[in-house]
């Protein structure tokens, strides 16, 4: 059974290095559901301040970046509730990385 998951956090322009102000991935959760398919639930931690930025979605990818499984849309800023966790359900497959992104 395949249930292991990567995760990755989102930076501005530095691969590998975490800025103050990137969207970090804090935990991922992946459960197997009754019908074959697989819900993550992300935390995210990031310095919203407004309309104008913050964290604005999260995706499940294939280990190689080039295949989206799903994304989770963030339509608002989470100011005062950070840390934060949001899910999405009837993902394919578990073998995965997720990429947080901010708006900007």
């Amino acid at each position: 059974m395949r249930t292991f998951l990567f995760c990755l956090i989102a930076t501005l322009s530095i691969p590998g290095v975490a800025l103050a102000d990137d969207v970090v991935i804090e935990n991922v959760e992946v459960t197997k559901s009754s019908a074959g398919g697989y819900s993550f639930s992300v935390t995210l931690r990031h310095g919203d301040t407004g309309l104008d930025h913050y964290a604005d979605k999260w995706e499940v990818l294939s280990m190689d970046g080039k295949v989206s499984f799903g994304e989770r849309v963030l339509f608002h800023p989470h100011i005062n509730e950070q840390l934060f966790t949001r899910s999405l359900r009837s993902v394919v497959d578990s073998i995965a990385k997720c990429n947080g992104f901010k708006q900007t």
